[in-house]
């Protein structure tokens, strides 16, 4: 019994010294390992900012990377997400920061806080030994977890449609186009030109010609023609059918003022549709005196002509302006509004809310720029509601979409027309009064109407300094429409 006690004995203090063993083996290579990697560089890389998202949550800015080399280990070379690419998506939207990555404009600006409230920076790191040599078998590691990929500001736009416009806007040279679906009042694409590179801002400050850096969509500017839909519902809310008729002859005579039609010898006599088809001035003229200018005026103010839209604290339309009460007294002043002329001045982004009345049925819905901020792909917190009134009956609403559609396939918008998807719009070429020598600065557009795979879109197409909207603006929008037909059918 003695003998067997002394044998358990015996077999665990070799066990005891077995575990001691062991024990001090990797408490030797641990102090070695962690002597050997004494020390580590760390390098950060990116503005620490979250992202700009579009309605799809893809990225709006930081779509594109730069190679770089770590300073810390030459060989190590990576990529790393640029803010903004030399050819950015919506920079007036979005805006620009300055050398210390803190918003200055746009988009950037307006939600700085939240912005450089999430972490988005990539780390490196690179181990050295006591002696400070960079570990060959660890070296640089590449750590993304702080990364930001779906965490941001979340806008309306859409990133594709988006790249359409700026690339298909490009003849106009100075102008500008929006998208917005008419039924949401959600905008889905705007573009001003010229545009600017936000890597490099200082090249445009003081560019007093072009003015790169401003906002033309929400600029007010002389309107034109695609006024008359205004004339045109004020006279249907007045009970004056599209059936009225007046002789066009070329020209008419208002308070001592001659006002001459594009056509000199006249378009003979024009239904109101046919008048708006062909952007008759005169018809208009008489129209806007059976109305009167108080319900032309009316109807603007139902539509908010006279207030700023505002998309973002820092991006907000021009007011538009009316003429005032008593200019309007005058027949020449009522004559020149009744086409869109003299002191009335609005935005494109007006037009827009405008035209969108006509397609969605008469509601005014109020332009939506942002969706809301989203973190880890979920919105957290919503943008402003859409805002929707009527402000135009269905059945008038109808009568001018229907006028808008013969104007596309008869009148000065055939260009537009075509068989895949159906259009209605209105061009037009506004007198400025300014003068560039001999020739007088002329505004144009065209306001398109479409329905493309079940998405109602109101395209704003204006060119600032052009020639007629047919020329100028139709084709633009053409290919807009086109391309995004082409998307949707690609998406399918």
């Amino acid at each position: 019994m003695l003998k067997r006690y002394r044998i358990i004995a015996i077999i665990l203090m070799i066990s005891i010294l077995g575990i001691d063993v062991r024990l001090f083996y990797l408490s030797y290579y641990q102090n070695k390992s962690v002597s050997a990697e004494r020390s580590a560089s760390v390098e950060t890389y990116g503005t620490g900012r979250a992202l700009i998202l579009d309605t799809h949550m893809k990225p709006l800015v930081e779509y594109e990377s730069r190679k770089v080399t770590a300073v810390s280990n030459p060989s190590y070379v990576f990529s790393v997400p640029r803010r903004y690419s030399d050819t950015q998506l919506c920079p007036h939207i979005i805006g620009y920061t300055d050398y210390s990555h803190a918003g200055v404009s746009g988009i950037e600006k307006d939600y700085n806080a939240f912005l450089k409230s999430i972490p988005n920076q990539i780390t490196l790191k690179t181990y050295y030994d006591a002696a400070g040599n960079r570990l060959l078998g660890k070296g640089t590691v590449k750590d993304t977890s702080r990364q930001c990929t779906d965490s941001g500001v979340c806008l309306t736009i859409e990133k594709d449609i988006q790249t359409i416009v700026q690339s298909s806007a490009k003849s106009i040279g100075k102008g500008a186009v929006i998208v917005m679906n008419a039924d949401s009042g959600a905008i889905c694409a705007l573009a001003s030109l010229p545009d600017f590179n936000p890597n490099a801002v200082e090249k445009y400050v003081n560019d007093e010609i072009n003015r790169p850096l401003v906002n033309r969509a929400l600029l007010r500017y002389n309107v034109g023609s695609v006024f008359k839909v205004v004339v045109c519902l004020a006279a249907l809310e007045q009970g004056i059918t599209e059936q009225m008729q007046f002789y066009c002859k070329g020209y008419t005579a208002c308070g001592g003022v001659t006002f001459h039609c594009h056509k000199e010898d006249g378009h003979g006599t024009l239904n109101m549709r046919e008048a708006l088809a062909v952007s008759c001035n005169t018809y208009f003229i008489e129209l806007a005196r059976k109305v009167g200018y108080q319900k032309i005026c009316e109807i603007c103010k139902r539509l908010g002509i006279e207030s700023q839209i505002t998309l973002s604290p820092s991006l907000a339309a021009q007011a538009g302006v009316l003429p005032s009460e008593k200019n309007l007294h005058s027949p020449a002043a009522l004559a020149n509004f009744s086409f869109g002329q003299g002191e009335l001045m609005c935005s494109p982004l007006w037009l827009g809310t405008l035209y969108s009345a006509i397609f969605n049925g008469g509601y005014y819905v109020t332009p939506q720029l942002v969706k809301g901020t989203a973190v880890n792909g979920r919105l957290q917190e919503e943008g402003e509601p859409t805002q929707k009134k009527r402000v135009i009956q269905s059945q008038y609403a109808y009568a001018v979409l229907k006028m808008l559609r013969y104007t596309v396939i008869h009148g000065t918008g055939q260009q537009a027309n075509n068989e895949k998807y159906a259009v209605a719009g209105k061009t037009a070429t506004a007198q400025t009064g300014y003068f560039e020598g001999n020739n007088e600065k002329l505004i144009s557009y065209f306001i398109g109407l479409t329905a493309i795979k079940g998405d109602m879109y109101t395209i704003v197409v204006m060119c600032e300094g052009g020639t007629s909207g047919s020329l100028d603006c139709v084709p633009v929008f053409k290919e807009i429409c086109d391309k995004i037909y082409a998307l949707k059918e690609k998406q399918r």
